[in-house]
Parts: C-alpha cells; structure tokens; sequence
C-alpha cells in the first residue's frame, strides 16, 4: 500500500465519525467522570445523557422532517389540510400572497385590526413552533 492510502483511510473514519453521532451514553462510559463515579452518580449521569440522546434524536427529527418539507415539489393528496397549505404556500408565494391581500381588503381595516387581535393568541404559538 501506498503512503497516501494510509493517509486516505483515517480522513474516510472521520468523515463516517461525523455522519453518525455517537450516543451521549457512550462517550459519558468513556470518559473519566465515569470511572470514578460513585453508583447514585452513575445513575444522575445516566439519565443526564439519556436525556441528551433524546434531545438529540428529536433535533435530527425535526431537521429530516424539514429537509423533507422543503424539497417536496408537489403536494401529497393523502396529507392533512395544514401541510397541504403549507406546500401550497411554498410553491405559489405570490398566489398566497394576493389571497392574503384580497381578503384583508375585503374585511376593511377595522373589522381586520378585530380578527387579528382575537386570533393573535392562537397565531403566535404556531409560528413559534414554524421558526424551530
């Protein structure tokens, strides 16, 4: 073998290292901390990092149902009517945009300004949880 496929097979390592995250829960019984711990300790470490590995698998959910989210070209006819909209949205902005207009238009500005306040508590934490 050659100096340069020696040099090629730890850089593969790290590369499949980065791809796969390793569990909170082993890396915590590799480090030192887990050595010297007392048993009541090892169980608080335990459900810390079992909580971390939760944590982390409902990020790398949200993150692949994003992805998904933002590369479907079409709109799934099986899908419920929120992520039929919201796909709706996506691929027609400027649609969206003129509905959105036409019907604040045809409230008027009062009647809008009351609809809005009323349903601003409803809104708020649903846009909360779209920026996440």
């Amino acid at each position: 073998m050659t100096d340069a496929t020696h040099r090629a097979a730890p850089a593969k390592a790290a590369v499949a290292e980065a791809a796969a995250p390793v569990s909170a829960l082993a890396r915590l019984r590799q480090s030192p901390q887990w050595r010297w711990a007392t048993p009541e300790q090892r169980v608080v470490l335990q459900r810390i990092a079992a909580q971390r590995d939760q944590w982390l698998l409902n990020r790398l959910t949200r993150e692949r149902e994003a992805a998904l989210l933002a590369s479907a070209q079409e709109v799934d006819a099986n899908a419920p009517l929120p992520q039929r909209l919201a796909a709706f949205a996506r691929l027609h902005p400027t649609t969206m945009a003129a509905a959105v207009a036409g019907v604040a238009l045809a409230f008027g500005p009062k009647r809008l300004l009351r609809v809005l306040r009323s349903s601003l508590p409803t809104l708020l934490p649903l846009l909360a949880k779209l920026k996440r």
